[in-house]
């Protein structure tokens, strides 16, 4: 496409142009201005149009270039963030200030609030670590990792990563727990606290379970979703050899390998990092 001078277009278009290419990414800019261009200057070039037409058709325009420029914003974001640790964290935190908020309409005051959650705030704290241990104790075996990035900072980050999460987890769970038995509480109060200390321990454990799947089934060094899960092997070799799911980290730091069965010889997930493979590769 040939580019338009701006100079060619009238000022207000040139200005609203300058104003709304901002908002594009900077990668996909020059070519969303140059596209613009053009249909703004064959608007005003190849076109005759009556005063409240053209009043009309530019109106449109600027509607329609202004939705364009978000659009591939809220794209750009869409892509850059899906998946990521900040985007399930702050989901986490977002959810966790919503049963705030709603906990907060049914006490109507921050004191009330207070007062209401110190007794049950106690007893699931209490009721937390024995959660965490029978979470653990009956969790499959972590993922076997054949990478330097289980060592050093890598492994900090996980551990960051996950502590955050369950903590948010917990939060998130006695919230919710609290909200579903605020109705039941002015007319049965034993039974709601009864109620939502078993609501609690069961959103928690699920949540936990929740948390622990998502852990492994990211990349251990941007903890990025792991994507494109590929069927591997025949299921009806499943003694004979391994087959399952693998699926892979979009920025190219490695794999994770999901057994379908676990054997004797094959009894967890299987995380390869891609560059230490390509380096044997390359060596032999």
């Amino acid at each position: 496409m040939s580019r338009i001078m701006p100079s060619a277009l009238p000022y207000f278009d040139r200005k609203l142009l300058n104003t709304v290419e901002r908002i594009v990414p900077a990668a996909e800019r020059e070519e969303w201005s140059r596209a613009w261009q053009a249909e703004l200057w064959y608007v005003h070039h190849r076109r005759r149009h009556r005063g409240s037409q053209r009043f009309a058709i530019m109106t449109d325009l600027a509607v329609g270039l202004t939705r364009d420029a978000f659009w591939l914003r809220t794209e750009n974001w869409r892509t850059t963030f899906t998946g990521t640790a900040a985007l399930c964290l702050g989901s986490l935190a977002a959810f966790s200030v919503a049963s705030l908020l709603i906990a907060l309409a049914f006490t109507e005051s921050w004191q009330a609030l207070g007062a209401y959650l110190r007794e049950p705030l106690a007893r699931c704290l209490i009721a937390a670590p024995i959660i965490l241990f029978v979470s653990f104790s009956t969790a499959s075996r972590r993922p076997v990792e054949q990478t330097i990035s289980s060592q050093g900072v890598f492994r900090l980050k996980r551990l960051f990563f996950f502590l955050v999460k369950i903590t948010q987890v917990f939060c998130l769970t006695f919230l919710l727990s609290m909200v579903v038995c605020f109705p039941l509480h002015p007319v049965l109060p034993h039974t709601a606290d009864l109620f939502q200390m078993f609501a609690y321990l069961l959103f928690s454990v699920a949540g936990m379970r929740w948390a622990m799947l998502d852990q492994e089934q990211r990349c251990k060094q941007c903890l990025q979703c792991l994507a494109q899960p590929a069927r591997v092997g025949n299921p009806s070799h499943n003694l004979l050899e391994w087959n399952g799911t693998e699926m892979s980290c979009k920025h190219g730091h490695g794999s994770l390998s999901v057994p379908e069965i676990e054997t004797s010889w094959c009894q967890s997930s299987h995380w390869v990092e891609l560059g230490h493979s390509w380096n044997e590769t390359m060596s032999a």
